[in-house]
């Protein structure tokens, strides 16, 4: 999809969308490299943190950002990532062994789809 980049520490994300930036690690390293790239042009078009707390939880996160001109960015989105950052820091995720893991790498990449729905 054009201008749009998904930064994820998901492998099935990343199969299905190999145009994806991989980022090794937790949630708090997606959040980093996101950080990032913002500073390269893009705004976040999806919430870097999940919409309850049981899904904190999770040891995978994507994030969708959005190629953006100058004009449409703001200080916001860096205070989004910033809190999340925070809060990650403090999350202890779960393991992703057995059918959990895949549990928990498929409700991610439904939850990035349903953010890719609205473009």
């Amino acid at each position: 999809m054009k201008g749009i980049l998904i930064v994820t520490n998901n492998p099935k994300t990343f199969e299905k969308y190999p145009d994806a930036r991989f980022v090794e690690g937790s949630p708090d390293d997606v959040v980093r490299e996101a950080s990032r790239m913002l500073l390269e042009g893009y705004i976040l078009f999806s919430s870097p943190l999940p919409p309850n707390g049981r899904l904190m939880k999770n040891p995978f996160r994507s994030v969708v950002l959005k190629e953006t001109v100058v004009s449409e960015r703001s200080g916001k989105d860096f205070l989004l990532l910033k809190k999340a950052e925070e809060v990650y820091g403090r999350t202890s995720f779960l393991s992703i062994d057995g059918r959990r893991g895949a549990d928990m790498a498929f409700i991610d990449l439904d939850l990035m789809e349903s953010s890719l729905r609205d473009i």
